[in-house]
């Protein structure tokens, strides 16, 4: 399944709760390979943490800072605004030294302005969970910020990465949980959709954004397209989330399920908006607003802390 997915351009990132959970020199095997594009964890001590980003190096310098990344949240307490977010991310990166070390931040309003901030200062940045296209829409406002005071400063654009994280696996499991309660005999059929529609719909969003002129400018600076980053997804979803400038996040066990289960079938999401665009609304004519959820699952997560 590593293979196929290098070969459809989207080789997965790997997740883990903790540094422990990871095995450096399989990272270190997988990366000379060109089979992983990066790594999220949830914690780690700087130490081991220069481990796994040291494992990443080969794949951040060979394809010059596309790829090869560590992510890593700040620690900060709930609740923390955007100048303790973006102080406690500058720490991170500079306590830890590598290049390829993601700061993750939250979307609501103050990790994106948390994130203009990195971005400004050439740290990059995983941002997420975004459940939702208004979401997305205010991250990309603020990526081109960010990377508007970046090319101002002077700074290496290549260099700098957004990484917008989507939780398919989440949001389908929350959307399929009200589509139950549907009497309507059409909920059955449209269950495991939701997620898919979305991300066809953000990938149309990005490339609507990714063709206007100010996009052009920084591009000639050497900005790298925003990557969208596919996390907790079941094989249906693996294969039908293949895209430029995609990649999913995987634990080992999911990584197995889906090269048992997915059959890819390479690119399935260039032009699909409209198509993403109609299964919403068939949703909503059922009675499940994606917005909404989406608006549930943020606030849920902002109560977890």
């Amino acid at each position: 399944m590593l293979q196929q997915l290098a070969a459809e351009g989207v080789p997965p990132w790997l997740s883990a709760d903790t540094t422990a959970d990871f095995d450096v020199d399989v990272l270190s095997h997988l990366a000379r390979r060109e089979l992983i594009a990066g790594a999220l964890l949830t914690e780690g001590p700087p130490a081991v943490l220069h481990r796994v980003c040291d494992a990443l190096a080969p794949v951040f310098l060979a394809t010059d800072g596309r790829a090869g990344h560590v992510s890593v949240a700040p620690a900060v307490g709930p609740g923390a605004g955007a100048e303790e977010l973006f102080e406690a991310a500058r720490a991170l990166y500079e306590r830890v030294g590598r290049g390829n070390l993601m700061v993750r931040l939250p979307v609501d309003a103050g990790g994106l302005m948390a994130l203009r901030d990195c971005l400004a200062e050439g740290i990059g940045v995983q941002a997420g969970p975004v459940y939702s296209e208004e979401r997305y829409e205010r991250l990309l406002d603020a990526f081109f910020a960010g990377m508007e005071r970046a090319l101002v400063s002077g700074l290496q654009l290549h260099e700098i990465t957004l990484v917008a994280e989507v939780p398919v696996g989440r949001l389908d499991g929350a959307v399929d949980a009200r589509l139950a309660a549907v009497p309507d005999p059409r909920a059955a059929g449209a269950r495991g959709g939701a997620a898919v529609a979305l991300a066809r719909c953000m990938y149309g969003i990005r490339e609507e954004r990714l063709s206007s002129d100010w996009w052009r400018v920084i591009r000639t600076g050497g900005a790298q397209l925003p990557l969208l980053l596919w996390t907790d997804p079941s094989p249906r979803q693996v294969e039908a989330l293949v895209g430029a400038n995609t990649a999913h996040v995987l634990t080992v066990e999911r990584l197995e399920r889906a090269a048992a289960e997915a059959e890819l079938a390479g690119e399935a999401l260039m032009g699909s908006a409209s198509e993403g665009r109609r299964a919403l609304k068939e949703l909503a004519e059922l009675g499940v607003d994606v917005e909404a959820v989406a608006r549930e699952l943020e606030r849920a997560g902002r109560g977890s802390g």
